[in-house]
């Protein structure tokens, strides 16, 4: 009996003795986080090379001491998913996200460039209110109608090419037209068209006059600058081009 007893004193002590050691050791890690200031912070994942547009699962969630973090490292995801790298270099794998690296697509020189498919070219076209034929903005699609002309009794005109995209509409300085600091006057629309068929564009821009006409598929995303080669018009800048 008095051994049964004295074990069970023996078993309580052990008990009471390891809840203690928990109680202190959960303590003394709450002392440390609370002494550390852990802020959560974004790094890269994986290597992103230059001129990119960072996706979410490009991010790691971590954890760092606030200390080692300085004023300008960007700690929301948000602030970091969408944005664009710089074009002089990539971020390593595991850096920190700082605003020196991160970019607004539109706020990049060459964003159109960004913005161009598999086999595309940016062609910049000068153009006014008239060329414009109405209000057109970036993104919507539109037909490039040409006209050439010999002279009064001799001219063709005809739509050269169908659901060419605008990447971008400029002012005179360079600034897109949805930029505050724009004069809102448009003066270069810069277009998504096909390499192989940039020539024919050049050849009309140089030979006649190009004007942009939105369709009832301005907004339709399927379609990418389809050259229309059962014209007229094709045949004869096909003589020169």
């Amino acid at each position: 009996m008095y051994m049964e007893s004295k074990k069970r004193t023996i078993l309580l002590v052990i008990t009471c003795s390891m809840a203690l050691v928990v109680v202190i050791l959960f303590g003394m890690d709450v002392l440390s986080e609370k002494k550390l200031d852990l802020q959560k912070v974004y790094v890269a994942r994986c290597d992103i090379k230059p001129r990119t547009c960072i996706q979410e699962e490009d991010v790691l969630e971590i954890e760092v001491p606030h200390s080692y973090l300085l004023d300008y490292v960007v700690v929301e995801k948000d602030d970091i998913v969408g944005k664009y790298t710089s074009i002089q270099g990539m971020i390593p794998a595991g850096s920190l996200f700082y605003e020196s690296m991160l970019y607004d697509r539109s706020s990049l020189p060459d964003y159109p460039e960004c913005e161009l498919r598999k086999n595309q070219a940016a062609y910049t076209l000068e153009v006014d209110l008239a060329k414009l034929g109405g209000t057109l903005v970036a993104n919507q699609r539109v037909d490039l109608y040409v006209t050439l002309k010999k002279d009064k009794e001799n001219h063709v005109s005809d739509c050269l090419f169908e659901d060419v995209r605008i990447i971008a509409i400029k002012d005179h300085q360079g600034i897109d037209l949805e930029d505050q600091n724009s004069s809102k006057t448009p003066y270069l629309a810069i277009l998504a068209i096909d390499r192989e068929d940039i020539k024919y564009l050049a050849k009309a821009d140089e030979m006649g006059s190009i004007r942009l006409f939105s369709t009832d598929k301005t907004y339709d995303t399927k379609g990418e600058a389809t050259l229309r080669k059962d014209t007229e018009l094709f045949l004869r800048l096909s003589e020169n081009a």
